[in-house]
């Protein structure tokens, strides 16, 4: 049995499966910018959650948008709602203390593709005109061409299906989703977990950030 749970967002939900028999168990991202909580509730948490995954390698770390923006190098402005200015230093170092942890998208062997907001056709062709062919090359893109990840797209909102796979939404990525996978993804909130076709009526999109994310994906 695997997990998956969707944005963290400084809540420690995640504990509460810990307990369970599960083989591998996916945290798909945004580990800041909390709904509510304190910097220090948040901070503690995601101290918690570097240290289990450490220890254990079924611990599986996304990448979200909302680590992005505070990682180093990136094009000026790229700093979305609920960025922390006053305690961005910390979180700074925290992630890249951690980025050896991070993936932007993980692929099971029966081709669930996981990742914080899902991988279009669109955003593939881009990276493969950088010379990253296949999903999982997405995480070498990530070590060695952090900016192929920015916001790019015309839609404020991110509904726009050039987005990459930390800003893409569910809209545009059902109208242009990956073939051949089953994209498990976070990013947006529904109220429960919700699966649906993609716009080719083949392609399954799974949508987990319930916002308190009490629930967790079994797969």
């Amino acid at each position: 049995m695997r997990l998956a749970i969707g944005d963290i967002h400084g809540k420690p939900f995640w504990e509460h499966f810990l307990d369970e028999d599960f083989t591998e168990f996916y945290i798909l991202g945004d580990y800041f910018d909390s709904y509510g909580l304190s910097f220090k509730q948040e901070y503690a948490n995601f101290q918690r959650l570097r240290d289990a995954a450490r220890q254990d390698s079924r611990l599986k770390l996304c990448l979200g948008n909302h680590d992005y923006h505070y990682l180093k190098g990136l094009p000026t402005g790229e700093r979305y709602s609920r960025f922390d200015y006053w305690h961005c230093t910390a979180i700074q170092e925290i992630l890249e203390d951690t980025v050896e942890l991070f993936s932007v998208v993980y692929l099971t062997f029966d081709r669930f593709l996981l990742s914080h907001a899902g991988v279009s056709c669109s955003f593939m062709q881009k990276a493969q005109a950088e010379g990253f062919e296949t999903p999982e090359s997405l995480n070498a893109a990530f070590r060695q061409r952090r900016r192929l990840f920015a916001f790019d797209g015309y839609d404020m909102y991110g509904n726009d299906i050039s987005q990459g796979p930390l800003w893409i939404r569910p809209e545009a990525l059902k109208q242009d989703a990956l073939p051949g996978y089953t994209h498990v993804v976070g990013h947006t909130p529904y109220a429960s977990i919700t699966e649906s076709l993609a716009d080719d009526g083949v392609t399954r999109c799974v949508f987990i950030d319930t916002g308190n994310n009490k629930s967790v994906y079994r797969f």
